[in-house]
This record gives structure tokens, C-alpha cells and sequence, in this order.
């Protein structure tokens, strides 16, 4: 039987992240998913990355914009989702504080 993994809204153990901080649903070496929460006043600029690994994200609460190298550019609010392709160089700006649903695979 698979383990299961779950966080009720009000128990997240939250640490720090880059930017923002995370609680983290699974971390093993296939999937890595959480939630991400992050502030304008903790990320006021651009942040530019290069996706480590495939990025599916769902927007829960605020807004983003994520301008991809060489590609469109997407801006996402609550109740969107988009995915990445790992190697993809992406420039992030919180247009509101956020809170994401994320999975990396």
C-alpha cells in the first residue's frame, strides 16, 4: 500500500524557500510537491530561474507573471495552472502575494 500525504489548511509546517516559504506535501526522488507562499514586499523584482525539473503549478490565492525565454509569457491567477518544461529559463514577478500548489517531477 503507497504511503499517503496529506496538510489540512492550518497545520502547514512551513520552512523558508528562495523566496516566500514552503510546506512540502512529498519530497522523495520522483515527485516533489508542496505549497508555496510568497509575498510582494519578499519578492519585489524579477526573478529569473531556470526550471530543475518539470513545473506544474495551480495558483490558489494572487497573481503572477512568468515571461518564458523565447516564449510567451503567461499571466496567472487564482484558479489557473500551467506547466514548464525543465530547462526553460523563466522570469517570475508577483503582480500580488501568491499562494501556489506546486509539483515537481
Amino acid at each position: 500500500m503507497a504511503d499517503a500525504y496529506s496538510v489540512k489548511s492550518g497545520e502547514e509546517t512551513w520552512e523558508p524557500f528562495a523566496a516566500g516559504k514552503v510546506t512540502w506535501l512529498r519530497q522523495d526522488d520522483d515527485v516533489q510537491a508542496g505549497i508555496w507562499v510568497c509575498t510582494t514586499a519578499e519578492q519585489p523584482d524579477v526573478h529569473e530561474a531556470e526550471f530543475e525539473a518539470n513545473e506544474t503549478v495551480h495558483i490558489l490565492e494572487g497573481r503572477v507573471r512568468v515571461e518564458i525565454e523565447d516564449g510567451p509569457t503567461v499571466e496567472l491567477g487564482a484558479g489557473d495552472s500551467a506547466s514548464f518544461v525543465k530547462g526553460t529559463v523563466g522570469r517570475w514577478t508577483l503582480l500580488e502575494d501568491v499562494k501556489e500548489f506546486f509539483v515537481y517531477s
